[in-house]
């Protein structure tokens, strides 16, 4: 028997062994691949389905972001406004600098004009025109664009102009951008936009076909979107999106000097996270992680969304889920929350997430609720008769004793 057991002992120690010089090849060659050399002063690959970042560089440096601000002007235009409705320039659109659609004084366009000529051409007109059109004045717009920054978890970002143009307060981060962008691309009118090539232009004064100034679209496989800048203080900047089978890649990279260059290192990133990594469908929306009774209902806790989790191409890594209930008082309904699970990669708690009930549960009957209510009050003061009379017998006995 104890032989046995050595030889189990040795034989587990040397299966974990085996998997953790697996998994530290699996790393050491990962790690040799990673892009090296990048110019950039802030760059960052972002996985949409897992929401991990990739690949990191300065990913928190506060930089200008030059026209990708645009992105966030465009999503909240679409969220606050009506695509169909009228736009006036006002003297403050028409008198803006860099890229322009040329919009005149007074003249009227459609929102959903606008917003093709702010992310096609990116149009510095259009996004004042959008700014005063959706919060009244561009001040009033940069409030209410610094308000969803923060909501959608772009913490370092703080914006004052809706088109990107400089000013010292003016800025973001790589991974901001990347959540900013990755928030944007949710929308499929913005999707739409961000990948039209071409479109034709018929302004009051300006006939023309808008052109795309992202040459991504253009150049890279599976390019899907998002938007160039570049102010001289900010140097070049982008957001690009390319998406391959089921998963979507954002890749943004800030403060190169030329656009060659900051082409070459956002191919660099996405091929990088293409050709490096896979990602991972760990659990799914609706799966049962626990089973339990209420009320005579039985109540399964099901996951609330479907987790993803992004791993190198040859890692052989294994995902656990612990679930914890936390059973809310009845009555509660169907979609109502029951409890979380964490889920674990190679013993590291990785995403928390929330479980959900899959059924209503009626409160107990008013007969059934005062049974239970006499039931607990009687096992209560049993409880306490208990703790009153122990001591007393106790005392008795001590005395007994003593006289014996």
């Amino acid at each position: 028997m104890r032989k046995l057991r050595r030889m189990l002992t040795t034989c587990c120690i040397l299966i974990c062994l085996l998997t953790f010089t697996s998994i530290s090849h699996v790393q050491a060659a990962h790690d040799e691949k990673k892009p090296t050399g990048l110019t950039a002063k802030g760059a960052v690959l972002y996985d949409r389905q897992s929401g991990q970042f990739l690949f990191e560089q300065h990913p928190d440096e506060q930089l200008y972001p030059a026209s990708i601000t645009k992105v966030l002007t465009a999503i909240l235009a679409l969220e606050k406004g009506d695509w169909n409705a009228k736009v006036k320039t006002s003297k403050l659109a028409r008198e803006q600098e860099g890229n322009r659609i040329y919009l005149e004084y007074d003249e009227e366009q459609t929102l959903g004009n606008l917003l093709y000529g702010l992310m096609l051409n990116s149009g510095n007109d259009a996004a004042v025109a959008i700014a005063e059109h959706i919060g009244g004045s561009v001040e009033q717009f940069a409030v209410m664009m610094n308000e969803k920054a923060k909501e959608i978890g772009a913490t370092h970002t703080h914006f004052v102009t809706p088109s990107g143009l400089h000013d010292d307060d003016h800025y973001t981060t790589a991974r901001d951008m990347a959540l900013i962008s990755s928030y944007a691309m949710n929308n499929e009118t913005f999707r739409k936009i961000v990948a039209t090539e071409t479109l034709p232009w018929k302004g009051q004064v300006w006939e023309s076909v808008l052109v795309n100034l992202n040459q991504m679209l253009f150049e890279y496989e599976g390019a899907t979107g998002i938007k160039t800048g570049f102010t001289d203080q900010a140097q070049q900047t982008i957001t690009v999106s390319a998406k391959r089978g089921d998963r979507e890649l954002i890749a943004v990279v800030m403060g190169v000097e030329n656009r060659p260059k900051i082409r070459e290192e956002a191919t660099l990133l996405l091929d990088y996270g293409f050709d490096q990594f896979v990602t991972k469908k760990v659990a799914g929306k609706g799966d049962t992680l626990q089973a339990f009774d209420m009320n005579g209902t039985p109540v399964h806790a099901v996951l609330a969304a479907d987790i993803y989790r992004t791993v190198p191409q040859e890692s052989s890594t294994k995902f656990q889920a612990v679930a914890h209930i936390n059973v809310p008082q009845a009555p509660f309904a169907k979609g109502d929350r029951v409890g979380t699970v964490d889920y674990f990669q190679d013993g590291e708690r990785i995403i928390t997430a929330d479980l959900l009930s899959d059924s209503d549960v009626a409160a107990l009957p008013s007969t059934e609720a005062a049974l239970v209510t006499e039931d607990k009050f009687l096992l209560l003061s049993a409880l306490i008769a208990v703790l009153l009379v122990v001591p007393k017998r106790l005392g008795k006995l001590k005395k007994t004793s003593r006289t014996l």
